[in-house]
């Protein structure tokens, strides 16, 4: 039996740079691949704004999905038409009897 959790109500696209080949150099050719993952939660973490010489706001969220979205440090997020990267590693986390098993990760995007 599996029960539905009522905060994972987000679908993200996880978007994965996948290595398809070489240039005629013998550069790495790469391709993003993207694909839906639903049963996600988004959750607003903080933000910072420096003012230096400019306007520059860091805004983290959480996210929290399925254990087997395949999220990697190198992977991009995209909710509700915002671009994230991942900050640092995804988490995997499991539990008693598997009923709360999940990815975690913190995002962020930079404006200005």
């Amino acid at each position: 039996m599996t029960l539905d959790n009522p905060l994972r109500r987000d679908t993200v696209t996880v978007i994965t740079r996948v290595l398809v080949g070489e240039d005629d150099r013998g550069q790495d050719v790469y391709d993003d691949q993207e694909r839906d993952v639903d049963r996600c939660n988004m959750q607003p973490v903080s933000s910072t704004e420096a003012t230096d010489d400019r306007v520059q706001v860091v805004t983290r969220w959480r996210l929290a999905g399925p254990p087997d979205m395949g999220l990697t440090n190198m992977s991009k997020v995209r909710h509700r038409g915002v671009l994230y990267e991942v900050d640092g590693e995804p988490g995997q986390f499991g539990s008693f009897a598997g009923l709360m098993d999940h990815t975690e990760a913190f995002l962020k995007v930079v404006t200005g």
